[in-house]
Order: structure tokens, then C-alpha cells, then sequence
């Protein structure tokens, strides 16, 4: 990930890089500072540890300032769901907002920063600031829009969804101003897999067929797109 040029600590709402990607994007400048007297920043969790669990209380919203996580669910049998990979300027416990309850664990996948907007905050927000209730729903459906079209493109052969998800991940990542053509994996080829719906073993054979066909050059976790065009085609 790239250096942050400023201290955490001295991070706010107001001058945050991630602005334009977190619930300040779209707030008026004075909304923005009102964010920021309610936000609670500089919390950590390394990897492993859990931000929030499945079944816990809605305790509010959550915006990764560093490192990722992912967000879990778990099917009737108890086997663990990967929903989706978190990155920075992104938002968690959308899950738990309609019935206060979370319906998914979000567990670091490196150590992570983030941001936490706690509920009786937002409460007192969302009545004071004109657009905030807009812009929450907004985030909310931009999140199910996604869910739609994963489950489109898990329609598609398994080469496919490995391309898609490699091309998805660097476009995201360029949009936080991160290298677009070479990065480090802070996920495994098994949760790749799991979020994928196919084996560890399927993900290894296609990454090593990628590189083969001259697209991508993989050294431990730290991937280069080569031919980012051919990828996407």
C-alpha cells in the first residue's frame, strides 16, 4: 500500500485522501466537519482479529482508513462464506443497519485502521445534516448493486471470474491512488477461491495458466498485470 504522507493522528474527515470515496464524499464542507467531531478514529485490529461478529449488536459504521478485511457469512452447516474483500475508503456494517443485528463477521486481513461512526452518533448526524441520510443509502444500494453483478459473473467459467477479479482489484486499488499493475494479495488462493465459488487448487492452476500466457508474473503474494488489456478481454 502507499505511504500515507500525514500522521493518523492528525487525519480528519476534513482532510482525508480517502474523502472522495467514504461518507464525506457528496456532504457539503460543514457537514463534513460535523462528521469529524463524531468520528472516532485510529482504531486497529491485526490480522485475524475480528471487527465485528455475526449476531452482534448494530454498533455503527465502519470506514478502513488502511489495510483490508473481509466480510463473512456462514451457510446452515456453519462453512464460512467470504461476501466480499474491504479496501480502503470503504464502508462496513451495512449488514447490520435494517434489524440492528449483524448479519456477517468482518475479520482483518492485515492490520487495519479504520474509522467508527458509532449509531447513537449517526442518529444525532442523520438529523442534524440535511443529505447524510441519502448518501448512507446511497453507499447501501451501491453495495447490494454489487452483490448483483457477483452473482452475474459467478455464471461465468472459473478462468473468467480469476481474470475479472484480478482486473476489479486493480481498478479499485487505482482508484485510491495505489499501483494499478503491481500489488501484494492480503488475501489467500483459498479465500480467493472461497469468494470465487471454486477450489484453492482451481485459483493456483489459473494463475500459473496466466502466467504462462504471459499476463501476469506472481512472486510469493505480490502480483504484476502485464497485459491488463488481454486480461480483460
Amino acid at each position: 500500500m502507499a505511504n500515507e504522507q500525514t500522521s493518523y493522528s492528525a487525519v480528519t474527515c476534513v482532510n482525508c485522501n480517502l474523502d472522495k470515496l467514504c461518507i464525506p464524499k457528496g456532504l457539503d464542507p460543514s457537514d463534513v466537519g460535523e462528521l469529524a467531531l463524531r468520528v472516532n478514529r485510529n482504531n486497529i485490529r491485526q490480522k485475524g482479529e475480528v471487527i465485528y461478529h455475526a449476531g452482534s449488536t448494530f454498533r455503527g459504521i465502519v470506514a478502513l482508513r488502511s489495510g483490508s478485511a473481509k466480510l463473512l457469512s456462514y451457510d446452515g452447516d456453519g462453512n464460512e462464506l467470504i461476501v466480499d474483500f474491504i479496501l480502503p475508503g470503504e464502508l462496513l456494517g451495512f449488514d447490520g443497519f435494517a434489524k440492528q443485528t449483524h448479519n456477517c463477521t468482518a475479520i482483518a486481513l492485515e492490520t487495519v485502521n479504520f474509522c467508527h461512526l458509532p449509531a447513537y452518533r449517526l442518529d444525532m448526524l442523520v438529523g442534524n445534516t440535511s443529505n447524510l441520510s441519502h448518501i448512507l443509502l446511497q453507499r447501501s444500494c451501491d453495495q447490494f448493486d454489487f452483490q448483483v453483478q457477483k452473482a452475474l459473473f459467478n455464471r461465468r467459467t472459473a478462468e473468467e471470474r480469476v481474470a475479472y477479479f484480478i482486473v476489479a482489484l486493480s481498478d479499485r486499488l487505482k482508484l485510491r491512488g495505489y499501483s494499478e499493475m503491481e500489488f501484494r494479495f492480503s488475501m489467500s488462493r483459498e479465500e480467493i477461491g472461497n469468494y470465487l465459488g471454486i477450489t484453492q487448487e482451481t485459483v493456483s492452476r489459473i494463475f500459473h495458466h496466466f502466467q504462462a500466457m504471459n499476463m501476469i508474473e506472481i512472486k510469493a503474494k505480490r502480483l504484476k498485470i502485464i497485459d491488463k488489456k488481454k486480461l480483460s478481454s
